[in-house]
Order: C-alpha cells, then sequence, then structure tokens
C-alpha cells in the first residue's frame, strides 16, 4: 500500500507521522522554540584552539560554543554531513591527510572568523558539532561547497542507471572546488530535473557567501528547512502515496518547496480540511501515546519495558501471560516479536547511543541466531547507522544506533523535580525515620519551648498515625511543645523544623 505522510502544525509545534501500510512507522516532533539547528550556517569567531585534542572552539552565538576538528576543516579530511553519509556509507571515504601532520593551529587561530555548518545538534553540555565544509541537501543532489568529489547513492544497485547518472552530473558543468552526490532520489529522473536543482543550490550557495561577507561574527547566515519542508524534501517521493498537512500555512510553504524541487509531485500534496483532528482521522494519536510508556504490549501476551539511562537505554523482555508449548518455545516466540518491535520503538522515540536488550533466556543455538538475525534485518529498515553485536555469555544483545538529536522522551519531557529523575520518591515511612532523627539532634543541643513540624498532609497523617508516642515522648523529655504547620503545597520528602 505504500506510505502516507501525516502532519499536524500548529505555532507552537509541527508533528509529522510516517505510516507504512497505514502502520506507525516514524514519528517526529519539533518545537518553535527549540528548532533543529543541523543543516544551518553561521559565521562564528574562532574562541580558542586547543592543539591537544586537535579542534578548536567556535562562538556561533549559541549558548554553548560549537565545536570544530581539525578533520572538519582540512579538505582532506572533511567529516561530511549525515545526508551524505546515508546516502554514500562506506563507500564515501576520507582521503588521507597530506604527511599527517597537519595540526589545528596551523589552519586556525584565535579570533580567527570562519563560515561553519552544524553537523550534529548540541546535546546536554555539549556544544554542536561544526565543519567548515557546507553541504546543502536537496531533492535529488546533495550540494558541497569547496569540495571536488562527485558521487551516486550506493542505494542505487543498478548499473545501467548509475552510468546515466554518472554521466548526468558531468553534463551539469559542476564547477571544478564544488562536489556533487546524486541522492536516491535521483534514479529515474531527468537531466533538466537535476540541472534545476542544482542551478537553485548554486545560486542559494553564493547568496550565502554574498551574506556572510557583509555580516560580523557571530551570527546566522542560512536557516536550515524546518521539519515539515524537511520531510517534503527527504520523505516525499513518488513512492509515497500522499502528504496531508492540516495548516494552511504550513500547506502553502510546503507547496512552494515543490515547486522548486519536485513540481510532479505537488498532486500528491493534500491539505486537510476536517472537523476531527488529523491523528484521530487516521487513527494514529493512541499509538502515538503509547510512545511515551515505559511498557510496550506484544500481540503474543508478551511485553518489553524501555529504561533510558544516562549514559545507555536498557530494554528487557518480558513473555508476560503468553504461553507456549513449552519454556523454550515460549521464549523464542516472544523474543522474535520483540526483536520487530525493539527495533520499531528505537526509530519511533529516536533513541540513540548504547542499548542493552535482555531477551528471555533460550537454550538453543538456533533460536538465538534465528531472533539476532530478526533484530538485524528489522534495524537495517532505519535511517540511522547501528552496530548490533551478538548475544554475550549471559544471554544480552548490545548495539549503538547513531544519535542524531535529543530523543522524542527527551524532548516532550523532563525529569521529574519530585524525584529529581529517580523514578521513586522515599516512602513516609522513611521520611517518618529521618525527621524524628533530626528533631532529636536539634531537642538535644538546645531547649526549645516549641517546635513546629512543616510537612506535606500525607506525612502528617502518616506520622500522627503511627509515630504519636514517640513524638510525646519527645516532647517530654525536652520539656517542649512539638506541634505541626502543614503545607498541602510540600512534596513528601520536604520538610523543615522551625524553632519558636
Amino acid at each position: 500500500m505504500g506510505k502516507d505522510i501525516i502532519v499536524n502544525a500548529t505555532a507552537e509545534e509541527s508533528k509529522v507521522a510516517i505510516l507504512d501500510n497505514n502502520k506507525l512507522d516514524e514519528f517526529y516532533v519539533e518545537r518553535t522554540i527549540a528548532r533543529r539547528l543541523v543543516g544551518s550556517v553561521y559565521k562564528g569567531r574562532v574562541e580558542s584552539v586547543m592543539s591537544g585534542i586537535g579542534a578548536a572552539f567556535v562562538n556561533i552565538g549559541l549558548e554553548k560554543n560549537g565545536f570544530l576538528y581539525i578533520d572538519d576543516v582540512l579538505e582532506e579530511g572533511s567529516s561530511y554531513s549525515d545526508i551524505v553519509k546515508e546516502e554514500m556509507g562506506g563507500s564515501f571515504k576520507k582521503k588521507d591527510l597530506p604527511h599527517g601532520e597537519k595540526k589545528i593551529t596551523d589552519v586556525l587561530k584565535k579570533g580567527q572568523e570562519i563560515l561553519v555548518q552544524i553537523v550534529k545538534e548540541p546535546i546536554g553540555t555539549k556544544g554542536a558539532r561544526l565543519s567548515a565544509h557546507i553541504t546543502l541537501p536537496g531533492r535529488y543532489l546533495v550540494f558541497m561547497a569547496h569540495d571536488t568529489h562527485t558521487g551516486i547513492s550506493r542505494k542505487i544497485a543498478d548499473q545501467k542507471e548509475r552510468k546515466r547518472l554518472k554521466t548526468v552530473i558531468e553534463q551539469l558543468n559542476v564547477p571544478k572546488d564544488v562536489g556533487v552526490i546524486a541522492r536516491t532520489a535521483a534514479a529515474n529522473h531527468s537531466r533538466d530535473e537535476l540541472k534545476r536543482e542544482f542551478s537553485h543550490q548554486y545560486s542559494l550557495y553564493r547568496h550565502i557567501e554574498k551574506i556572510a561577507s557583509k555580516k560580523s561574527a557571530p551570527s546566522l547566515i542560512h536557516e536550515e528547512y524546518g521539519l515539515i519542508q524537511r520531510m517534503a524534501r527527504d520523505n516525499f517521493s513518488e513512492s509515497t502515496n500522499s502528504m496531508v498537512v492540516d495548516s494552511r500555512l504550513e500547506f502553502k510553504k510546503t507547496l512552494s518547496l515543490l515547486r522548486a524541487i519536485s513540481p510532479k509531485m505537488r498532486a500528491k500534496l493534500k491539505f486537510y480540511k476536517g472537523h476531527i483532528p488529523i491523528f484521530e482521522k487516521y487513527n494514529i494519536a493512541e499509538e502515538i501515546e503509547k510512545i511515551y510508556k515505559r511498557r510496550v504490549k506484544l500481540r503474543s501476551k508478551g511485553h518489553i519495558v524501555i529504561e533510558q539511562t544516562e549514559s545507555l537505554v536498557a530494554i528487557d523482555v518480558n513473555t508476560g501471560g503468553f504461553g507456549g508449548k513449552n519454556l523454550e518455545d515460549t521464549a523464542f516466540t516472544v523474543n522474535k516479536e520483540a526483536a520487530l518491535e525493539i527495533a520499531r520503538q528505537l526509530k519511533l522515540r529516536d533513541i540513540g547511543g548504547i542499548i542493552v536488550i535482555d531477551f528471555v533466556d533460550m537454550e538453543e543455538r538456533g533460536h538465538r541466531d534465528a531472533v539476532f538475525h530478526t533484530l538485524i534485518t528489522a534495524m537495517k529498515q532505519d535511517k540511522a547507522r547501528s552496530k548490533v553485536l551478538g548475544f554475550s555469555s549471559i544471554g544480552l544483545v548490545e548495539l549503538t544506533r547513531q544519535r542524531m538529536r535529543r530523543s522524542l522522551e527527551g524532548v516532550s519531557y523532563q525529569s521529574c523535580p519530585y524525584c529529581s529523575g529517580r523514578g521513586t520518591v522515599k516512602s513516609a515511612l522513611t521520611m517518618s525515620i529521618e525527621l524524628i532523627r533530626q528533631l532529636e539532634k536539634k531537642l538535644k543541643t538546645v531547649r526549645h519551648k516549641r517546635v513546629e513540624l512543616v510537612v506535606s498532609p500525607a506525612l502528617k497523617e502518616y506520622l500522627l498515625k503511627s509515630y504519636t508516642s514517640t513524638l510525646k515522648a519527645l516532647a517530654r523529655s525536652s520539656r517542649c511543645r512539638i506541634a505541626f504547620a502543614e503545607d498541602a503545597h510540600l512534596h513528601i520528602e520536604d520538610c523543615s523544623i522551625n524553632v519558636k
């Protein structure tokens, strides 16, 4: 049935759901106040040069300075954008550095102004990863400034088509200091279509250079498209059934973009006029809500639990209420289904970094191999690069997935202000014991006439129910009056002792 792109846009945020055969396959969220930075071009100022690590910190006007490696400055060692890596894969390798001796201090000086592009979002305490090699992705081509490389996407397997595209690129009259890559979408498209896009990209880059020459660092020179237009450029292809947008403004902006890059696709762009919210209309509202839950149910009645920590993501597979012929068959059935769902959830939630999966124990080697093969095959459907290791000696599977940006949970949630991200809070019993210890300590040091315990209603109720005799004994021995000051706004862990 193919794919459909469903767009929900408001002034505050944009949401894009990609359906594959009417099933939610990918989901993206972008907030207006926290727009994606990758692809934007800045004129920056070098703040410091670190020769020990071969990198420089560059002020581009953001909260944190960007990070620029020497490989991202030298043409021979250029680190390319993720779109280039996705299209070219392992076949597009960097040249060896000349003599392997160039140092960052040879090419960059403190105070120097430089044109850079963000190639990786700032995450946590880390600033943005920068490159001095500007790439401008289009529908069919990737334009690479100050680069002499040309290539064809590795995803185009037909040799006859590869040869045709190579000839087309040669006919584009690409300047010697510019590189071009034909993207997967370029297959079977005419020379005129590719030529029109290249002319647009080349004019855009010359415009970027002109603007940069007039501005001082740090300043934004060129802002990458927003989420919806990026989806139209990178995901909206001939194999897509339709792209449905519920915002008239975003519909017009996307239509304008398609006129420039892919006029044939305009007929597949639809404006949604219904009164029912668009995600409800396409029966995906509930599926999107499930993305934020720790527990994901499987059709076999088993389930997986996804726990994110600062250093890694742990995924536990459980058989739940499923029962097969025997324990081995039960584990194998649940694990195979879980492998498919785990790959889907990683893509849906955009989880990156180190991931550890604890499958249900299986004794048979053939079953372990089959589950591993299922996971590998499912991960290949993901655009993000990943590496899956085999079962460890204790039955765990480890994998890494490319981290492009904050995960969906990181965008939509914050650490709980009550539990500080622990996921748990101290019990009323624990807090009662701690408060009584603090009270005993305070009453032993200085004599007081009256002590007031400022606590939450839940903690007051527990203290009066379980520790009334203890509090009375403390009051008698210290010859003071112990009273309560209840505060409904207090968290159970927030309490204090006021001396009167």
